[in-house]
């Protein structure tokens, strides 16, 4: 869900969905059955991209809004969740110009089933063309969109630390990510009358990733600060919002340049439950 520049970095937007939760203690803090079969969420992610080019300085600012609807069904083990992308619109601006993009290159749903504490088995991706990968990376949005819970009930104040690390095919290359999170329970936090538990996070990721893109070959490594947290409606078992913030440096390598890249990235991402839904 992020320009081909920023592939790694799509991995380390770990946000949405938990479940249970109250100030006095939430019960079961784990994945299961919503209250509801469908629900629609809209997000909006902006991703900067600082690129030191031997002293020459680029920039690539990557801006998207994406409107996914999600499905809920019961799982051997939690629940299985399918995403599909209902509207997608993207712009990427970098010294050669402004290319846009839209949901047109993307075909079916991404479907994957969550154990009670978050852990993710991909059951089916879409067929994502060249261009639209760019924009939507799916195994990436697999992995970041649950964060990890701990399948039992947690007091306000308590923490729970758990290891994301996923690899494989993706848009024209490969990535390769690993995020430590730290998530912690809040309290109670009233949005539109309805009182939601928020739970922080905070945490770090490394990822790679390598291939082809418009006939170059490209590798790049990312390490990345993670800061954000979670709005979850115990009620109805459903993650109403969420918001991250990342900050990482890495480096780029491309067959057209001569020397490694130095990147900076920074990141916002926001993901909001649709009214009525």
């Amino acid at each position: 869900m992020r320009s081909p520049l920023a592939l790694a970095a799509a991995a380390s937007f770990v946000l949405s969905a938990c479940a249970g939760g109250g100030s006095s203690g939430p019960p079961g803090l784990a994945y299961s059955l919503p209250g509801v079969a469908a629900v629609t969420y809209l997000t909006g992610d902006t991703t900067i991209m600082d690129i030191d080019a031997g002293g020459q300085a680029m920039q690539a600012a990557v801006n998207q809004s994406t409107t996914l609807g999600a499905t809920f069904a019961r799982a051997a083990e939690g629940v299985q969740v399918t995403l599909e992308v209902k509207d997608l619109t993207a712009s990427v601006v970098n010294p050669m110009g402004t290319t846009a993009g839209d949901e047109s290159g993307i075909t079916g749903p991404l479907v994957m089933n969550l154990d009670r504490r978050g852990i993710v088995t991909v059951v089916s991706q879409p067929q994502v063309s060249e261009a639209a990968s760019g924009f939507f990376q799916p195994l990436s949005l697999a992995h970041s969109f649950f964060p990890r819970l701990p399948g039992r009930a947690a007091a306000v104040g308590e923490s729970w630390t758990d290891t994301i690390r996923f690899e494989g095919p993706q848009g024209p290359g490969k990535v390769s990510s690993t995020a430590v999170m730290t998530y912690t329970v809040e309290g109670d936090s009233l949005l539109d009358g309805r009182s939601l538990v928020k739970i922080a996070m905070k945490g770090n990721a490394e990822s790679t990733a390598g291939g082809v893109i418009t006939g170059m070959d490209f590798t790049q490594s990312l390490a990345a600060t993670l800061t954000g947290w979670i709005l979850w409606d115990q009620g109805r078992k459903l993650m109403v919002e969420s918001y991250s913030d990342a900050d990482g440096r890495g480096t780029m390598e491309v067959s057209a340049a001569p020397f490694p890249l130095g990147v900076r990235m920074k990141s916002q991402s926001r993901v909001k439950l649709q009214p009525g839904t």
